[in-house]
């Protein structure tokens, strides 16, 4: 019997957040570093927090894998950047000093029917929440004031 699948929520730049949306060619890895989303497995959802100036959890993604690799084979399982939405340059940037990488993939990228703002992400989980700076799990009550479906 496999494990239930869980909902985690990541922070993402504007920028990156919204290109798992594309409704062409949209983002299907995400990079990260250290030991990011360790618990991640396949078939997990995924709730991606646009930053500020945005501010808002936009919509969720599904978790295919995630794999720890060495750069250069980070870099061309990225299709060069292209499925991460990043430029060679921004990739040496972010990866600068480190010899590895987290790369998850997703898929079934879905926008939330209306995108949750800040305020309300605090107003439904407790005035003093922040964004989680690598990863945070989300319980079964904090899914339910979120009103998204697992």
């Amino acid at each position: 019997m496999s494990k239930p699948t869980s909902t985690f929520l990541i922070s993402v730049r504007p920028t990156w957040a919204s290109a798992f949306f594309l409704d062409r060619d949209p983002k299907t890895i995400e990079l990260r570093k250290g030991n990011f989303g360790t618990s991640l497995k396949a078939g997990d959802s995924i709730v991606i927090y646009s930053t500020l100036p945005v501010g808002e959890a936009i919509g969720t993604v599904k978790v295919i894998k995630r794999e720890r690799l060495p750069l250069d084979r980070l870099w061309q399982t990225s299709q060069q950047g292209r499925l991460a939405k990043v430029s060679q340059a921004q990739f040496n940037a972010y990866y600068a000093q480190q010899e590895s990488g987290i790369g998850v993939w997703v898929e079934a990228a879905e926008l939330l029917p209306k995108p949750i703002a800040l305020s309300k992400l605090r107003q439904n989980w407790g005035h003093r929440w922040q964004p989680p700076q690598q990863i945070q799990q989300l319980t079964d009550d904090r899914m339910a004031a979120l009103n998204i479906d697992r």
